[in-house]
């Protein structure tokens, strides 16, 4: 006997004693979520880059209840327009003068109130988050710390500590793991409960979802586009 077979016997009786475990077997629509379905909520990705997105996108919607065909259009669709379903996607503060005088404009109305903060994300984040969202004063740092991360940009300490919670992990580790693929998609489907997004999907209401998520309307019409390609999609593989 060789040694590589000596490797593949032991290997063999190892998988007998410790079989790798089968991936889940979803029914019902979310079974339907495989990476063609994201390509049609999200064509700017390619289906390798989409493939990892499409198991913890199924584990977030088991777990929060995102079981029909609205729902899992909508939460899809809300995720391929904020993120474009890009893994490890941290919220972009790295702005000119000029562009925070027109993003925050009661906080810089001018040039030169603008100007310390101008490229420099965690002053600016300091700042803008400052007693807000659970968040402390500028100078606790909590800003930055609790900047968006994910696909539905979680953001803000009350959030972060919500999730942390709900994950049964110290803050800490729930700012590292919602900065992972899994996490960040469990981070965006704990958001949507959390914010009773599925009861607006269900109404319908792209409309209502993007000024939970948005706070205004915002790209409304490339959501909705994004949508009912999604629902369409869903419905003609039999959801």
């Amino acid at each position: 006997m060789s040694i590589n077979d000596v490797f593949r016997a032991a290997a063999a009786a190892f998988d007998r004693v410790c079989p790798v475990p089968a991936a889940p077997v979803y029914s019902g629509v979310i079974g339907k979520i495989d990476v063609q379905l994201l390509r049609v909520a999200c064509p700017e990705r390619t289906e390798a880059q989409l493939a990892p997105w499409v198991e913890p996108i199924q584990r977030a919607c088991k777990r929060f209840d995102i079981n029909t065909v609205r729902r899992v259009a909508a939460f899809i669709s809300q995720m391929a327009h904020e993120s474009s379903l890009k893994e490890g996607r941290e919220e972009n503060l790295n702005y000119s003068a000029r562009r925070l005088t027109e993003v925050w404009k009661s906080r810089f109305p001018t040039i030169a109130r603008a100007e310390p903060y101008a490229r420099n994300p965690e002053k600016l984040a300091n700042r803008v988050y400052a007693g807000r969202m659970g968040n402390g004063p500028e100078i606790s740092g909590d800003g930055w710390k609790f900047r968006g991360a994910g696909p539905m940009q979680l953001t803000g300490r009350s959030n972060w500590t919500g999730f942390a919670d709900a994950m049964g992990m110290t803050v800490d580790q729930a700012l590292t793991y919602g900065r992972t693929l899994e996490g960040g998609v469990m981070s965006a489907a704990w958001f949507w409960n959390v914010n009773d997004l599925n009861r607006l999907a269900d109404t319908p209401g792209v409309e209502d979802e993007t000024r939970r998520i948005n706070g205004g309307t915002h790209g409304l019409a490339d959501r909705t586009a994004r949508f009912n390609r999604t629902v369409a999609a869903l419905l003609a593989a039999g959801a």
